[in-house]
């Protein structure tokens, strides 16, 4: 095997591919944006709904939970795998079929009368977790180098428009349409975004990754993330000292050890070892589990704290709908940031901007734990950190893109969406043991409680601004020097 990271038989791909004209360059890039955009909010719409969906399957609160955690393993497991099967047969194909799988997995939740019913619909739609990544590989496919950067950041900035529409629809949408619409709308959506996709946009270089599909990497790899989440989203239900939960974690322990040590032996590897060890590579990873640990707590649990009753005296008392309005300013200001970020990523290492990205976030953060008393504190602070949220997003996004060969990059991009995931199943049992500590006896928890948590928070965000400090100064080696190749 060559010793270039993920090398294979050139004989095996297609020559690259000179970049679509301009006009059909721009639609491409519309729509995977609107994918992207309908990706999300089937992300998104779920979870304030939780309530009503529980009562609409009559399951239990331990029950309702499994909607969450079937849709976070499945879009786990399928994300790197759908990345790299994209890699090697074309992402333009399997981005249809990912797109097509989200608007089946919608139809059987919103047919759904059973809680077993409603899961299976969520685990197909957990397969829209690689929408992003091919995104990321088709712009690369079919976008100049010199403008990879702009449109990955721009396509990462837009995906939050999708997140803020599921968290402000869903309320609305329960009251004036009922339970099932939650799936309906974003079946009817992907379904059409697929179709579109299929037959609008240009096919991509097809395969840029030789080899076959490794079956035992897949395996491994899905066994690792399944005892690792498991325990993340249900320790605090199982306790974390429990046989159980410890059981698992050490079994994911053993199985990633067997997964890297599979890896390092394949020919055809799955997620090629070397590729990781690259310095840009690991460096975002850490940014991205740091970034996934703060981003995925603001959004999965300040919602939760402004609906906390006022007979608590702090709460605020807020309707799931009106929660969501004051959760309107940060997703207007991460997506601002974000479509500003893309064109600076050309100019500006993603280093500095990951740095710059960090403030925002940590002094919001640090501002809430004392200012919380009033929902318009609590939006302009939000709107501060979105600030923060949109330019690391998109930055990392380029950052991956950038810094790995053509050939790995729906994998690894993948991967590094699911290390992210998984900084946020972090997080989330964390600020879960926190509040579950400080909980009294009306079953809410207490101000210190969330106190704690928006200062933990803070920190979290000081840990990934020293992360971002890791990362070389010039980090996008391998495309740089692509560029400079076809210069030449």
């Amino acid at each position: 095997m060559s010793s270039n990271p993920g090398a294979v038989d050139s004989a095996v791909l297609p020559a690259p591919r000179p970049p679509a004209p301009a006009g059909g360059l721009r639609a491409s890039l519309l729509l995977l944006s609107v994918a992207a955009v309908s990706y999300s909010l089937v992300q998104s719409v779920v979870n304030p709904g939780l309530e009503a969906l529980r009562d609409h399957v009559h399951t239990s609160q331990l029950g309702v939970g499994w909607v969450l955690t079937g849709f976070l393993l499945a879009s786990a497991v399928l994300t790197p795998v759908l990345g790299r099967v994209g890699d090697q047969i074309g992402k333009d194909r399997v981005l249809v079929a990912v797109l097509a799988l989200l608007a089946l997995g919608s139809v059987i939740g919103a047919l759904a009368t059973s809680l077993p019913v409603l899961v299976t619909g969520r685990v197909l739609q957990g397969a829209g977790g690689a929408t992003l990544p091919l995104a990321f590989g088709l712009v690369r496919d079919l976008v100049p180098r010199h403008k990879v950067g702009m449109a990955v950041g721009t396509i990462a900035a837009v995906s939050s428009v999708g997140g803020a529409l599921g968290v402000l629809a869903a309320g609305p949408i329960v009251s004036a349409l009922g339970v099932p619409w939650l799936f309906w709308l974003p079946a009817l959506a992907n379904a059409l975004v697929a179709i579109a996709v299929f037959a609008l946009l240009p096919p991509s270089r097809g395969a840029t990754a030789g080899g076959q599909l490794n079956v035992g990497a897949i395996v491994t790899l899905a066994g690792t993330l399944v005892l690792l989440l498991l325990p993340l989203s249900l320790g605090q239900e199982w306790g974390w000292g429990s046989g159980r939960t410890l059981g698992l974690l050490a079994g994911a322990l053993a199985v990633g050890t067997l997964w890297i040590w599979w890896e390092h032996r394949s020919r055809h590897p799955l997620i090629d070892m070397r590729v990781f060890r690259m310095r840009p590579v690991w460096t975002a990873n850490l940014a991205s589990f740091l970034f996934g640990f703060t981003l995925y707590s603001v959004f999965g649990f300040v919602p939760s704290f402004l609906q906390v009753p006022t007979l608590t005296g702090y709460g605020l008392g807020q309707s799931i709908t009106v929660a969501g309005l004051i959760f309107l300013p940060v997703t207007l200001t991460q997506f601002a940031s974000g479509i500003m970020t893309g064109p600076l990523a050309a100019r500006i290492p993603a280093k500095i901007l990951l740095i710059v990205g960090s403030l925002p976030v940590m002094a919001s953060l640090l501002l809430l734990a004392a200012f919380h008393e009033a929902p318009w504190q609590i939006s302009l602070l939000l709107a501060v950190a979105g600030i923060g949220f949109g330019v690391a997003l998109s930055a990392l996004s380029a950052l991956v893109v950038h810094a790995v060969p053509a050939e790995h990059t729906g994998a690894v991009s993948g991967m590094n969406a699911n290390i992210r995931t998984i900084g946020g199943a972090v997080g989330a049992a964390v600020v879960t043991t926190v509040l579950a500590s400080t909980t009294r006896a009306g079953g809410f928890p207490s101000e210190g409680g969330w106190v704690a948590v928006f200062l933990l928070l803070a920190g979290a965000g000081l840990v990934g601004l020293a992360s971002c400090l890791l990362i070389p100064d010039s980090s996008q080696g391998p495309h740089r020097r692509e560029a400079r190749t076809a210069a030449v």
